[in-house]
């Protein structure tokens, strides 16, 4: 129980700090921590990152030097991306994949959905020809509100390919479908031409793609009470090197893993092409992809990440999605870029809006290139919206 204020605490906090901010982006004295650090793991420390679970979610991102920004001519490139280098000197790891609903539900119990996502004709044959069928028993009617009743109408009547259910939808299908008698699935299945293993298989599929979306509807608050709440979870089981915590990338760390050792537009193949076919963007015109691809792709929605789910092949570094999908906050404050070599920056110590990164699936692959920068109040939420997380040394 000592902890369950926890969370409420961290975002008291950091409402409490955007409050206090002011307009002025000029740093005031000597830099929040040392230049240079060297920070480095034992051996007895690296072990309890060891594990398989850890490694397949994070890849480590080792110290080096990078030119930050973008040259004056790249294709897209804006005027806030002067080009530098950047030292950066202690290690850190990367979550290989955004944040996920099923990574928020495990924090926070309350949780959090996608309010709508894409199925397949023949899944929606399924849901259709599973809520027909359930539909004159009482236990079903009984529970079923107006409004899912003519979301299940409308989408008995589309005819595209693709459709969109909504989670309450799947949800209230789903636990119907396995309470049900094993006989009545037997003939609903038979009526439908499938058998029950199918069915109950693709019904849970896509439950099991719902949470695996990237979160999103996320504040700047939100996803550090996030970090803060993962790292408290880590250090009472004993997981967590000492001096390292879950926290948002810095805008530096960010930048310098997406490019993964590349100069170019983006930190995939030889660097030098961005659109629907490596990564969730809006590729549907020829003048909105970057590169020679003839093929034209705007999926115009999110889709699943994760190891099992991933539709495109990851960075050098082995970090997926880091062009497109969601936004992803950073650390620092927005700010102009120091026009000389800067070591382990952290952006401006004050300031009135946080910056993020990546461009998002409702982007063009120019709004999605390693330099590109996006600024937003920390307080605003949207549905191209989300976080990644690290594990790093804290911010001095």
């Amino acid at each position: 129980m000592k902890f369950a204020a926890w969370p409420f605490l961290i975002l008291l906090f950091c409402c409490s700090e955007e409050k206090e901010i002011n307009q002025s982006t000029k740093r005031d004295g000597p830099p929040p921590f040392p230049l240079v650090r060297n920070l480095e793991l034992s051996k007895e420390q690296i072990k309890k990152l060891e594990h398989e679970v850890f490694k397949s979610k994070f890849s480590r991102i080792n110290p080096g030097d990078f030119m930050m920004g973008s040259p004056e001519n790249e294709k897209g490139r804006e005027d806030e991306e002067t080009l530098h280098k950047v030292f950066l000197t202690d290690p850190f790891y990367m979550s290989k994949f955004e944040t996920t609903i099923k990574d928020w539900n495990t924090v926070y119990v309350s949780g959090k959905r996608n309010p709508s996502f894409h199925i397949q004709e023949q899944e929606k044959i399924i849901i259709v020809g599973i809520h027909k069928n359930l539909s004159p028993f009482g236990s079903y009617q009984e529970k079923i509100t107006p409004s899912l009743k003519e979301k299940f109408s409308s989408l008995e009547k589309e005819v595209n390919q693709i459709s969109t259910i909504s989670l309450q939808q799947i949800e209230y299908l789903w636990s119907h479908w396995s309470t049900t008698s094993k006989d009545m699935q037997k003939k609903i299945a038979s009526k439908l031409s499938f058998d029950v293993k199918e069915i109950t298989q693709k019904i849970g599929d896509i439950v099991r793609r719902q949470i695996q979306m990237p979160v999103t509807q996320v504040s700047y608050t939100q996803a550090v009470a996030f970090c803060h709440q993962l790292t408290e979870n880590a250090y009472r089981k004993g997981d967590l090197p000492k001096g390292m915590i879950y926290r948002l990338p810095t805008e530096a760390e960010w930048e310098y893993a997406c490019r993964a050792g590349m100069n170019g537009v983006s930190g995939l193949g030889d660097g030098e092409s961005l659109s629907g076919l490596n990564a969730n963007l809006d590729g549907s015109r020829r003048d909105l992809i970057i590169g020679r691809d003839a093929t034209l792709i705007n999926r115009g929605n999110l889709i699943p990440v994760g190891a099992k789910l991933t539709r495109f092949k990851p960075n050098k570094w082995g970090l997926y999605d880091m062009h497109g999908s969601v936004m992803e906050w950073c650390y620092d404050f927005y700010g102009d870029y120091e026009n000389q070599d800067v070591t382990n920056p952290i952006g401006p110590v004050k300031g009135n809006t946080r910056v993020l990164r990546g461009g998002s699936f409702y982007r063009s692959a120019y709004g999605c290139r390693s330099a590109k920068r996006y600024k937003l109040d920390p307080s605003w939420r949207g549905s191209e919206i989300g976080f990644r997380v690290v594990l790093g040394f804290k911010l001095r």
